[in-house]
């Protein structure tokens, strides 16, 4: 057996050339196909998290200015900007301010867009001189975001039990219908009455029951998670 490189005869337990040092080669071995060091991967650029939600937030900034500044040019005042700048700011507080933080709370967040939306409805009605707000939105945004934020806050801190929680979130918005229905006729004073909310009111018990129903009896349960592949 000789070097491959310099043709100095070796012995067989010659692990190196003793004169050039290169590695004895042996044609009887069997080569590997994989390659003696990792494929080069060119690191990916990660653009920060952060940055980018604070460009979004930017840009937010500057969609309030503009018309902030067309509607004091044009009108020596704030007329319809405030109208935008309270969408943006409902916008941006439902969208983007819950993706600051790594592991957003909905348990946290949901009440908190009801918040925005009732503070921009009540912005609304004092802009307009409506006098809606306090008999009527309040009432039904406030009726809702219990029966959401329950819903979403039971869902979250139980992990279990889903078929009750949302079997009783539908009957309870059936039952919101008819509170929607009431206020109408009792603020709106309309003369002629019509039943329209017993339809989403049936309908909505009627899914809850079903929900808990399937919840109760777990054969049925179970059968349905056959057929459905859930």
């Amino acid at each position: 057996m000789y070097c491959v490189k310099c043709g100095v005869e070796l012995a067989d337990s010659e692990k190196k050339c003793p004169l050039c040092e290169t590695p004895v080669y042996y044609p009887e071995r069997v080569l590997s196909d994989e390659a003696p060091y990792p494929e080069f991967v060119h690191p990916e650029d990660k653009i920060s998290r952060r940055g980018f939600y604070f460009i979004i937030s930017m840009l937010f900034c500057m969609g309030a200015i503009i018309p902030t500044v067309c509607d004091i040019s044009l009108n020596h005042g704030l007329t319809w900007s405030g109208y935008t700048i309270g969408a943006l700011l409902l916008a941006y507080v439902i969208f983007v301010l819950p993706k600051w933080f790594y592991r957003p709370s909905p348990a946290i967040f949901a009440p908190v867009d009801f918040l925005a939306i009732g503070l921009y409805a009540l912005y609304i009605d004092i802009a307009t001189s409506g006098g809606w707000f306090l008999p009527f939105a309040f009432p039904v945004l406030g009726a809702f975001a219990l029966i959401v934020c329950a819903v979403v806050i039971l869902s979250y801190y139980l992990r279990a039990g889903y078929l009750y929680i949302f079997g009783g979130g539908f009957i309870l918005l059936g039952g919101f219908t008819l509170f929607v229905e009431l206020l109408i006729h009792k603020n709106f004073a309309i003369r002629h009455p019509h039943m329209w909310s017993i339809y989403p009111l049936s309908t909505m018990a009627l899914i809850g029951i079903m929900l808990i129903v399937i919840a109760i009896v777990r054969p049925f349960r179970e059968y349905l998670r056959k057929i459905f592949a859930i």
